[in-house]
C-alpha cells in the first residue's frame, strides 16, 4: 500500500488506508456481514469509481485517462477490502473485486460463484496500479524487486544457502531490468506513432512548428473531428471572425511544408508572473480571452495578428520564434489567457531568400498561372486582390480527393484539372504563385473563429475549424492572404456528426468542472470531495450496523494458537488417521490417503473395514479441497459414516 501511494503521489492518505487494513490484526471483534450487505459495499465502490472516472475524463486527456483511472482503482474497491478485514468471512465472491454482480445469470443455486481470499488478488491490483502510475524511474522497478524478495523469502528453498539465492535472485532482476527497458523503449515508439494517428485522423494533438503535413496528394475524404478544442470570449458587441495563428513556414517539399531555423526563444513574465509582453510598443485595441489545451503539459498558445500582449496566463513559461509561434509549458493541461491586439499585420520575422524558393517539380505549372494572371506585372496589392478573385470565382471547396492522372503532381492537378480541394490546397497554391510573381510569402496554420454557441454563451473552435491561409511580405508587413472560398464553413458543418450535440454537452459539462477545480485550488481541493464521500460511509455504517450484531471472536481464518484455520480442517477423517497410527497402520511420508486405504486393505488385518472407508476419502477428499466444497447433506453423511466406522466391530477386534 505505501509502495502505491509512493508512486501515485498519494503519501498521506496511503499510510491512513494501510493503518486501518493492518489494524485488523490488532482488533478482536468482527461484524458478519449478510449478501445484502456486501452489495451495498460493491455499490459504494461503484459509486466511488464512477466518481473517479468522471473527474479523471474531464480533466486528463483521454490517452492518458484510462491509465490514471485505473492507478486509482484500489481506492474504489477499498471498502469491500475494510469489510472483508473486519468480517467473520473467510472469503469473497471473485468477482466482486472487479465490481461485478455476484450471481451471473441463471438461477443461484445451480451457478457456482468462485469464492477466493482477496487479500492476494488486491495485493495484485495495488502493484499493477502502481506500474501504471509510474513515471518511468529506476525506483519503481528496484521498488517491485524489494517487494518480490520479501514475498518469496519466507517460501525459499531451504537447502540452499541464503547467499546462493541472493545472488540468483539478483541476476534474474538485472536480466528483467534489460527487458523492462527494452518493453519501455517499445511503449514510448507505440505511443507516438499512436498519438500521431490520432492527431492526423480527429485533428488533435499540439502543432508542429517545425513540419506540417498538408495532407496534398492524400486520396479519400479528409474529415476531421467535431470536438471543442479551443473557446473563445469577445467584448460585448464584437464579432470574433477571425484567424488564431499557431505556426508558421517557409519551405515547401513533397507536399510538406517545414520551418527552417524554428527554434523558440523564452520571453520573460511581468512582475506579476501572469503577463507576457510581446510588443512593448504596442497599443491594443481588442481583446480576446481564450481558453486552450496543452496535452502532457506543454503546446502552441493560438493567438490573433498583432497580439502585443496576453494576461492572466498562469504557465511556467512562454517561448516565441521568428514566425510568431507561442509555445507554453505549464503543470495543468488547460490554460486561459487574455490577448490584446491590434488587427493587422502578422508579428513575424522579415523575409529571406527562402521565401521566394519554388519547389522545382511544380515551377512550370506555377510559371503558366502566374504568367495568364498577369501577377508580374501588377504592384503587390493588385496581386494579392487578383488571387483571391481567381480562386473564388474558379474554384470550390471539397474535402474529397479523387485520382489524379499518372505524373501529374497534386498541386499541378489541383491547379489545372479538379480545381478543387481543402484550404491547404488553396494556402500552398496561393503562397507559391505569390512567390513566382517575386512576392515573398510563406504558409500559416491555425483556426478560424466563426461558431457561437448559445449553450456556452461563448464561441467555440473546433478540430475541423483548422485552417491553413498564406502571408504576402507587402509594404514592409506580412499581410494574411486567405483564398479558400468562403463557402469553406458550410461544408465543413454539412459534414457535422449527427452526435455532435452530445458530444458538446459533454465538452462543456468537462469544462464547467475543470474551471471548478482550478476555482477550489487544483490538487487541495481533494478535501471537498473527501467532505463529499463522509455522508455516503457515514449512511453506510448505519445501514451496516441498524439491526445487526457484532461478532466477538477470534481473527477471522485463525485457530486459537494463531495457526491458519482451513477448509476442512474439522473433518473427522483426521481422528480415523490417528486412531490407525496408533496401531502402527499410519501413513507414509508423502502417501497419499487413498493409498494409504488400498495398502490397509492389501495387508487384510481390517476384514470388511476399508470398503466403506475409500468412499468416505472421497468425501473427506471433497471437502478439504473442492472449492465448491460439499452440500450439509453429505457433511453429515461424512461424520455419521466416520463415527459409524470408529466403532464398528472390525476396529475392535484388531485392537484387542
Amino acid at each position: 500500500m505505501l509502495f502505491w501511494g509512493f508512486q501515485t503521489g498519494i503519501r498521506v492518505v496511503d499510510v491512513l488506508i494501510a493503518c486501518v487494513l493492518e489494524g485488523s490484526r490488532l482488533v478482536p471483534w468482527r461484524y458478519e456481514l449478510s449478501r445484502e450487505s456486501v452489495r451495498r459495499i460493491r455499490n459504494l465502490c461503484i459509486l466511488i469509481l464512477a466518481i473517479l472516472a468522471v473527474y479523471v475524463l474531464s480533466t486528463v486527456e483521454l490517452l492518458r485517462a484510462f491509465l490514471v483511472i485505473f492507478s486509482l482503482y484500489p481506492v474504489a474497491v477499498l471498502p469491500l477490502m475494510v469489510a472483508h478485514v473486519y468480517s467473520t468471512g473467510d472469503a469473497i465472491d471473485a468477482r466482486l473485486l472487479f465490481l461485478l454482480p455476484e450471481r451471473l445469470s441463471g438461477p443461484a443455486p445451480t451457478v457456482w460463484a468462485p469464492r477466493i481470499d482477496p487479500s492476494y488478488p488486491y495485493l495484485a491490483i495495488l502493484i499493477l496500479a502502481s506500474a501504471a502510475a509510474n513515471v518511468r524511474v529506476p525506483w519503481f522497478y528496484l521498488g517491485l524487486c524489494l517487494l518480490a524478495a520479501w514475498a518469496l523469502w519466507a517460501c525459499r528453498p531451504k537447502r540452499y544457502p541464503v547467499l546462493v539465492w541472493g545472488v540468483l535472485l539478483g541476476c534474474v532482476c538485472l536480466l528483467g531490468y534489460g527487458g523492462h527497458l527494452g518493453l519501455a523503449g517499445l511503449q514510448r515508439v507505440l505511443e507516438g506513432e499512436l498519438t500521431r494517428w490520432l492527431s492526423d485522423s480527429m485533428g488533435g494533438g499540439e502543432t508542429d512548428p517545425g513540419r506540417a503535413h498538408t495532407a496534398i496528394g492524400r486520396l479519400g475524404t479528409l474529415k476531421l473531428s467535431d470536438a471543442i478544442v479551443l473557446r473563445v470570449e469577445a467584448a460585448a458587441g464584437e464579432e470574433a471572425s477571425f484567424l488564431l495563428h499557431e505556426a508558421g513556414y517557409n519551405r515547401y517539399a513533397s507536399s510538406i511544408w517545414s520551418a527552417s531555423d524554428s527554434s523558440f526563444a523564452a520571453l520573460q513574465p511581468e512582475g506579476d508572473g501572469t503577463t507576457w509582453t510581446l510588443d512593448p510598443g504596442a497599443r491594443p485595441s481588442r481583446r480576446l480571452t481564450i481558453f486552450a489545451s496543452l496535452p502532457r503539459g506543454r503546446g502552441s498558445l493560438p493567438v490573433p495578428y498583432g497580439t502585443s500582449r496576453l494576461e492572466q496566463l498562469v504557465v511556467g513559461s512562454v517561448e516565441r520564434n521568428q514566425y510568431g509561434a507561442l509555445q507554453a509549458r505549464a503543470a495543468s493541461r488547460r490554460v486561459g489567457y487574455q490577448a490584446f491586439f491590434v488587427p493587422g499585420a502578422a508579428d513575424a520575422a522579415p523575409p529571406d531568400e527562402a521565401d521566394l524558393r519554388i519547389p522545382p517539380k511544380e515551377a512550370s505549372v506555377l510559371s503558366r498561372v502566374a504568367a495568364e494572371l498577369g501577377l508580374a506585372t501588377l504592384p503587390p496589392h493588385q496581386a494579392l486582390s487578383r488571387l483571391a478573385d481567381f480562386f473564388e470565382k474558379n474554384y470550390r471547396y471539397s474535402l474529397f480527393q479523387g485520382d489524379r492522372p499518372l505524373g501529374s503532381s497534386a498541386l499541378e492537378d489541383f491547379l489545372l484539372r479538379t480545381r478543387s480541394g481543402h484550404c491547404e490546397y488553396f494556402a500552398t497554391a496561393t503562397a507559391l504563385l505569390l512567390r513566382t510573381a517575386g512576392i515573398p510569402a510563406r504558409y500559416a496554420t491555425g483556426y478560424s473563429v466563426q461558431e457561437f454557441s448559445r449553450l456556452e454563451n461563448r464561441y467555440v473552435v473546433r478540430a475541423r475549424h483548422a485552417h491553413a491561409w498564406a502571408l504576402a511580405y507587402v509594404d514592409g508587413a506580412w499581410r494574411v492572404l486567405d483564398t479558400t472560398p468562403a463557402s469553406w464553413a458550410a461544408v465543413e458543418e454539412e459534414a457535422a456528426s449527427w452526435w455532435a450535440p452530445l458530444s458538446d454537452l459533454w465538452s462543456w459539462g468537462a469544462f464547467q468542472v475543470a474551471a471548478q477545480w482550478e476555482r477550489l485550488g487544483g490538487v487541495g481541493s481533494l478535501r471537498y470531495v473527501g467532505w463529499l464521500l463522509i455522508p455516503l460511509a457515514l449512511f453506510l455504517l448505519w445501514r451496516l450496523f441498524s439491526g445487526k450484531r457484532l461478532a466477538g471472536l477470534r481473527r477471522r481464518g485463525r485457530c486459537a494458537d494463531g495457526a491458519p484455520r482451513w477448509p476442512g480442517a474439522d473433518s473427522e477423517f483426521y481422528e480415523i488417521e490417528r486412531r490407525l497410527g496408533k496401531q502402527g497402520l499410519g501413513r507414509h511420508p508423502g502417501e497419499p490417503l487413498l493409498r494409504w486405504v488400498e495398502r490397509i486393505e492389501a495387508l487384510r488385518i481390517l476384514p470388511g473395514a476399508t470398503a466403506p472407508l475409500c468412499d468416505l476419502v472421497s468425501l473427506h477428499y471433497r471437502y478439504r479441497f473442492d472449492p465448491k466444497g460439499i452440500s450439509p447433506p453429505e457433511r453429515e453423511a461424512l461424520r455419521s459414516g466416520i463415527l459409524s466406522w470408529l466403532g464398528q466391530d472390525a476396529l475392535k477386534g484388531f485392537r484387542a
